[in-house]
């Protein structure tokens, strides 16, 4: 099915429309309403100051037949020919940005994503009036759509990374119908706090650039106080691990018993690891849950981002397991009683 979908040019061309609308490119890669809603159910900006994709021509397309506008970019993991066209260090590390802004979005936002970003089919358009390079998407013959659930479930693995919160992504694990009926939930969540204890799954601080000019309008966390908000947040995770504990790991084989995968989970694991190798050819630091995580905010919307974080804080004092959870259990086990008012 897939083989006869890829030479049916009609598919591909509506798989091209739909990913120019969902970003809000149009012809000339001019800014268009988006199509694409975040969590909160505002309609998201577009991305055309930083991503590209030629315009399709869906009229005059056929079967065999897929016109296009002509987009012409530097393959992205060509670094001889960038620079000499001029692409400094920090273009490429913000470029890498980018593309995991975009991924971001598709998974989490427009539920529809190009499953193929190998470096064949992405490109950096360089400007000759010192606009910023944008990142060019090239070839939609595979693409994957993702229910609801799946794409709030990517979401909230991937704050429960940045958080490095293992109750949370064993939540998250559940919502993306990944894990078995009879899963050992107590040993997925015992693996992935291992895991954040030990920091194989770290979220980076994003980089200080020293050029203005790529704080666009449309940038999401550009201020100050939105990046040392997103600091905190790290530092906060960072804090919150246990370095010290030194009780026999989890086996991984063990925990993996507990999972099953979607046909549709395959295709987002082959286009994270296809975007992960043209991330880090752009900057060998390239993580994409670091790279995504300053554009968190633009996909949940700031009131639904805000309201989120500040019930967090609330549920460190007052949730199931908050500080005042294990006081009163506390106080149970000393026989203790809470002092009542009376009416």
């Amino acid at each position: 099915t897939i083989l006869y979908r890829e030479i049916d040019y009609r598919d591909e061309a509506e798989n091209a429309i739909r990913f120019a609308n969902d970003f809000g490119i149009g012809l000339g890669g001019v800014a268009i309403e988006s199509t694409a809603k975040g969590v909160d159910g505002n309609v998201l900006p577009s991305a055309a100051d930083w991503l590209r994709t030629p315009y399709t021509y869906g009229d005059l397309s056929s079967e065999k037949f897929l016109v296009m506008e002509y987009v012409p970019s530097i393959k992205a993991n060509n670094n001889e020919a960038l620079d000499k066209a001029g692409v400094t260090l920090e273009d490429r590390e913000y470029l890498a940005e980018c593309l995991a802004h975009a991924y971001l979005r598709q998974f989490c936002a427009n539920k529809f994503f190009s499953t193929d970003p190998h470096a064949g089919n992405l490109g950096i358009e360089v400007f000759e009036d010192g606009r910023v390079p944008r990142v060019v998407f090239y070839d939609f013959g595979q693409a994957c759509s993702l229910s609801s659930d799946q794409a709030g479930g990517i979401l909230d693995v991937i704050e429960s990374i940045v958080d490095s919160d293992a109750k949370r992504s064993v939540s998250a694990f559940s919502r993306m119908g990944v894990l078995k009926d009879d899963a050992d939930l107590e040993m997925v969540q015992a693996k992935c706090q291992q895991n954040y204890d030990e920091g194989k799954l770290k979220v980076k601080k994003r980089k200080s650039r020293n050029s203005s000019r790529y704080n666009t309008k449309e940038t999401a966390l550009a201020k100050e106080s939105e990046k040392a908000e997103l600091d905190a947040r790290i530092d906060s995770a960072e804090r919150a691990k246990n370095t010290t504990d030194s009780s026999e790991g989890v086996n991984d084989l063990e925990v993996m018993a507990s999972f099953t995968l979607q046909s549709e989970y395959a295709f987002v694991a082959r286009a994270l690891s296809q975007m992960d190798g043209v991330g880090k050819s752009l900057d060998p630091e390239f993580d994409f849950i670091s790279a995504a995580a300053p554009y968190l905010v633009e996909v949940k919307g700031t009131g639904k981002y805000l309201t989120d974080e500040i019930k967090k804080k609330f549920t460190f004092v007052y949730g199931e397991d908050g500080i005042l959870a294990k006081e009163l259990q506390l106080f149970k086990s000393l026989g203790l009683k809470l002092p009542t008012t009376k009416e």
